[in-house]
């Protein structure tokens, strides 16, 4: 382990020997650190258990109090899988809920200021890009894009594979593989250069633009459009993710 002599570690952290810890970097209690990562110059860590190969850049803030008005002190934490890149100024709060955990899974990517609030859950594969902000209790599922100055509300889902633009302001659910837009947000079309990116074929690509069509552009009630996207032959299961996520719904979904 690389610790730097400036450094400041809680005598109770537990951090793993191939960890690298620089200069003047806080690290507070009930912190745990995996191997492999590398925590650089005046970041501060507090209430985290962080998986393996993580990297967390200067001046981020992670496991630090919800900011939420009601807030009374109770043990929680932030807990993070491994490989995910932390860049400068990221904030990342712990859980407002006794014991609770704010969740980030595997191999997500924290542009410079960023904003993860309390009890949020965020999957595999994540890409938050520059100030897009999540407010607490938001869920975000495997592979989604959150664009530039975005705006999650409280407790609203972006599905897997969906993108949200750069300044969009987004106050309810986000379907998946979808791409939405604007202020107020809008479902633009599909996450074309996304399926791509992970593989999906033609067929599948072509149901899930038929479903688009079908909840944002058909103009039928939700309980229709429903009943014809379980009409679709769904060999890959894409239209089962979307049917399960509209059905799931709690604040109702964008563009509908």
């Amino acid at each position: 382990m690389a610790v730097h002599p400036t450094a400041i570690i809680h005598q109770d952290a537990k951090i793993h020997p191939t960890a690298d810890i620089g200069p003047y970097a806080i690290i507070k209690e009930n912190v745990e650190i995996g191997a492999n990562c590398k925590i650089d110059a005046h970041a501060w860590i507090s209430h985290t258990v962080m998986g393996e190969g993580t990297t967390v850049a200067s001046h981020a803030h992670i496991g630090g109090d919800p900011q939420t008005l009601n807030w009374k002190e109770v043990p929680s934490l932030v807990r993070m899988g491994k490989n995910n890149i932390v860049r400068e100024l990221v904030v990342i709060g712990r859980s407002m809920v006794e014991n609770g955990e704010t969740l980030i899974g595997d191999d997500c990517f924290f542009l410079a200021n960023a904003h993860v609030g309390h009890d949020s859950i965020i999957g595999n594969n994540v890409i938050l890009t520059t100030m897009a902000g999540l407010s607490g209790h938001v869920t975000v599922e495997d592979g989604a894009v959150i664009g530039g100055l975005a705006g999650v509300h409280q407790f609203v889902r972006i599905g897997e594979l969906a993108m949200v633009g750069g300044m969009a302001r987004i106050v309810q659910d986000v379907a998946p593989f979808m791409l939405a837009e604007g202020t107020p947000a809008e479902i633009r079309k599909t996450n074309v250069v996304g399926l791509r990116r992970k593989g999906y074929g033609e067929p599948a690509r072509a149901n899930i633009k038929e479903a688009f069509k079908i909840l944002f552009k058909s103009g039928l009630s939700l309980k229709t459009a429903r009943e014809k996207l379980a009409e679709i032959e769904d060999k890959q299961g894409e239209i089962a993710k979307i049917l399960n996520f509209v059905n799931s719904t709690k604040r109702g979904l964008t563009g509908v």
